[in-house]
Formats: structure tokens, C-alpha cells, sequence
């Protein structure tokens, strides 16, 4: 059957633009909003991370009320990009600290985190970070030795709230050369309670020291989907030598364009 140029030029047309629908891609779900880190007190980390060649950024202030001696206030941040897929680099500063009108430096902690699992229905998302305490700080600010933290993460998602467990442990340098193996589990919630407020919780206990544990409550304000805001407190029980503190600080993630 001989078919004119009009009908096969439709026709060509026609299967064209069916394949072109066909090899369209899908239309991306919207991100998920930025999770809340709180960098100091360092109790709690999260397993997810940004997407691959995205950037997380977490600046903020805490200040701390010891059971003797001159508060300490500072400013921390934390820096963590993606390299790929499943790994990426972090490292986090302390600085400016300052107590009793001394300045100084905080220690710097870089690292690196590898996620195992994906998050499924019934699987949370499972990750390992190593992270080293490279003793960067001033006089009376930090030990001066270098320490070793392995830690494993765990987030899911249950209705409104963002759980996340950890179990660290770390390797503390002593002043005779040894090394002190202490361990500290925590959990954490996030829950977004109404549009864009919601209350980050974590709480802790260490074996450092005498042993001691703590609570941290911050709400929460989530700007845009990228950057949020939180200011809460910290209190200490147990054999503390902190009894309770500030922090306030924010949240940004930079995800790349595609």
C-alpha cells in the first residue's frame, strides 16, 4: 500500500514523538529538607549525607557553665562534602574558645564516613565514620594528643520524626602515652511538628571521665528547604564536669545543580 508524504510524514512524526515521551525522564522528587546537627556538644551524628558533589555546612555557639573554673564559649563548624555515592569527608573545628578572657583555638577533627545500607520501609540507614582529633588547640583548650572515634550511625524515618542511634567509641590519648578506649551511645529525635517548626532532642551517656550522661533540646525553624535555625540547651547528669550550657547555630546544605 502506497501511502502519500503527508500521511508518512505524519506517521514519522507521530512515532517520534512516542519514543521521545518514552525516553523522557522522570520528574525528581523534591529533596528533603536539611536535618539538624548540632556540632557542640558533639553527641550525635547523622548517617545520611548530601548528595554527590554537595556540601554540608553547620556553624554554631555554645556556651558552657562548668562545675568550677570559667565558662567556655565558642563557636564550631563542621564541614562534610560527598565524594561519592556512599563516602564522603567531614572535618570540624573549634573556634575562637574562650574562657576566663583568654582567647584560643579549639582542636581539629577531620574524618571520613561510608554508608553500608540504604534506608528501606522496615531497614534504617546505616553508616561507619573514623574521624582523628588532631590537637590543634591553644593552651588549656584541649590535651594535646591525638585521639581515634569510630562510630556507627543509623537514621529512619517514623511518621513525623527523624530517629538517629549512634554507638561510638573512642580511643583517648593519655599524658603517659596509653591510650583509654571509652564509649558513648546516644539517640536522637527531630520531629517537625507544625509547616516549618519542629524540636531536635538528643540524649547520651559516656563512660569518659566518671561517667556521665546529658540532654540536649533545641527547637528548630526551617527557613528554606536548605538552610534551618535552632537554639536550645544542655543539661548534664551524673559525674558531670559541664552542668548545663547554650547552643544555637545553623544548618545549610549546598546541592549541586543538575
Amino acid at each position: 500500500m502506497n501511502l502519500s508524504p503527508a500521511v508518512s510524514l505524519f506517521f514519522f512524526f507521530f512515532s517520534f514523538s512516542l519514543a521521545f515521551a518514552q525516553e523522557e525522564p522522570q520528574p525528581q522528587p523534591p529533596p528533603r529538607p536539611v536535618g539538624i546537627k548540632i556540632t557542640r556538644p558533639g553527641v550525635s551524628g547523622i548517617a545520611g549525607t548530601p548528595p554527590v558533589g554537595g556540601t554540608l555546612v553547620v556553624y554554631g555557639y555554645s556556651m558552657e557553665e562548668p562545675t568550677a573554673g570559667a565558662r567556655l564559649q565558642g563557636v564550631s563548624g563542621l564541614y562534610e562534602y560527598t565524594v561519592l555515592k556512599r563516602l564522603s569527608i567531614f572535618v570540624t573545628t573549634t573556634e575562637p574558645l574562650v574562657r576566663g578572657g583568654r582567647f584560643g583555638f579549639g582542636d581539629t577533627c577531620p574524618g571520613l564516613k561510608l554508608r553500608l545500607a540504604e534506608e528501606t520501609r522496615v531497614r534504617p540507614l546505616v553508616a561507619i565514620a573514623y574521624s582523628l582529633k588532631a590537637p590543634t588547640a591553644g593552651t588549656g583548650f584541649g590535651t594535646g594528643w591525638y585521639d581515634h572515634k569510630v562510630a556507627l550511625l543509623a537514621d529512619k524515618g517514623i511518621g513525623r520524626t527523624r530517629w538517629t542511634g549512634n554507638f561510638a567509641t573512642t580511643w583517648a590519648a593519655q599524658k603517659d602515652g596509653t591510650l583509654v578506649r571509652q564509649y558513648m551511645p546516644s539517640l536522637a529525635a527531630v520531629t517537625r511538628w507544625h509547616g516549618r517548626w519542629g524540636s531536635a532532642l538528643q540524649a547520651y551517656w559516656t563512660t569518659a571521665g566518671k561517667g556521665y550522661g546529658g540532654f540536649v533540646a533545641a527547637p528548630f525553624v526551617q527557613v528554606k528547604n536548605s538552610f534551618n535555625v535552632f537554639a536550645g540547651g544542655m543539661r548534664n547528669v551524673g559525674r558531670y564536669t559541664t552542668r548545663y550550657g547554650l547552643v544555637t547555630g545553623f544548618n545549610y546544605i549546598h546541592r549541586p545543580r543538575r
